[in-house]
């Protein structure tokens, strides 16, 4: 299912999409989220337990802070390079994806994101940021 306009105006009751800080549409079958695009100023965004197989249109959500994308279909790892220009994302949920059976997911994640605090509910332990930077 494709995420459209009128279903996340519905659901936060604004009028515009510039508008919409916060997202929570979890469980919904959405496989598209193309919409995002239209959603710059957006800051947490739940969409777990869908169809997302792609990270590239978080890209446009220049101001998001918090994504949660737990079971979902985003499979290459290598997307994570989409997240790279988001510099307000600190929490990132991405377990029981099929990236994160990739080995070292989780260094991966944390040397491709800097900002990180907090990676599939986990807090980025100093240590572990020290190990990737290595």
């Amino acid at each position: 299912m494709k995420l459209s306009e009128q279903q996340i105006l519905q659901k936060t009751r604004l009028d515009n999409l510039h508008d919409v800080r916060n997202l929570n549409l979890w469980g919904q079958d959405i496989d598209n989220v193309s919409v995002l695009k239209e959603m710059p100023a957006v800051e947490v965004l739940s969409l777990s337990v869908n169809k997302i197989s792609t990270l590239r249109e978080f890209m446009h959500c220049r101001k998001l802070q918090e994504l949660y994308l737990r079971k979902n279909e985003v499979q290459n790892l290598g997307d994570i390079q989409y997240l790279v220009s988001l510099p307000e994302l600190s929490v990132l949920w991405l377990s029981d994806n099929p990236c994160a059976d990739t080995p070292n997911y989780r260094a991966q994640v944390i040397r491709a994101l800097p900002a990180l605090t907090k990676l599939d509910n986990e807090e980025v332990k100093p240590e572990e940021r020290a190990q990737v930077e290595e």
